[in-house]
């Protein structure tokens, strides 16, 4: 397989970079001189940025992404591998450009408007799917250096590249489900429960991709 730019498939992200420009264009007169651009567990606002930097910086970055997306299998090693994942690849390609499409449209319309953005349930509900799809196709992306859970251990054997992703699959739509919940809880609870299995869905595999290299070794 060749790998080259296929702007025909990628016409989803095309079309959401161009209405990111659209909506930068559109509500920047109407912005406020200082755009919301973080908020707390309790989804109240505690950091702002120039409304010039905000209409710019998300639409630059996402073009950023999507121009990294397209070089990374250009220079991936185990380019067979990559290839048999190309369906994960894409899927996670669109999924990330559309959360970043959405978070920059949600909160340039709302500030734009003068209404509050709801970031303790949009941000939530869209890292959780992000989350579930990823655990959902994680078993089925082959070893390589830039996907998945890339560990010394996993990288050197792919029996344990398999056994720690079908265990990462579980961990992380775990998590993902967390983020689903987590509105549906009071503060503090709302963003340590999804933290907590965060850092587990991470932290669980990779400990368990070098115990399941100490037991390939012994055999």
């Amino acid at each position: 397989m060749k790998f080259k730019p296929d702007f025909k498939r990628d016409w989803f992200i095309i079309l959401a970079i161009l209405i990111m420009v659209g909506v930068a264009i559109y509500t920047y007169p109407n912005l406020p001189e200082m755009v919301p651009s973080h908020w707390n567990i309790k989804g109240e606002v505690d950091d702002y940025m120039p409304r010039l930097a905000h209409s710019i910086a998300l639409p630059a970055a996402t073009l950023g992404i999507y121009l990294l997306f397209l070089a990374l299998p250009y220079i991936e090693p185990r380019r067979k591998h990559f290839q048999e994942s190309w369906g994960f690849y894409q899927i996670i390609k669109n999924l990330i450009i559309a959360f970043m499409a959405t978070l920059f449209i949600a909160t340039s319309w709302t500030a734009a408007n003068g209404q509050m953005f709801e970031a303790g349930k949009l941000v939530p509900a869209a890292v959780g799917i992000l989350f579930i799809v990823i655990g959902n196709y994680m078993s089925q992306i082959k070893s390589n250096f830039f996907m998945g859970i890339r560990t010394p251990w996993t990288l050197s054997s792919d029996i344990v590249w398999q056994k720690t992703h079908r265990l990462g699959g579980i961990t992380f739509f775990i998590a993902g489900l967390s983020f689903l919940i987590s509105p549906l809880l009071d503060a503090p609870l709302n963003g340590i429960v999804p933290l907590a299995t965060t850092i587990a869905a991470g932290l669980i595999p990779v400990v368990y991709s070098y115990i399941f290299f100490l037991q390939e070794q012994k055999k």
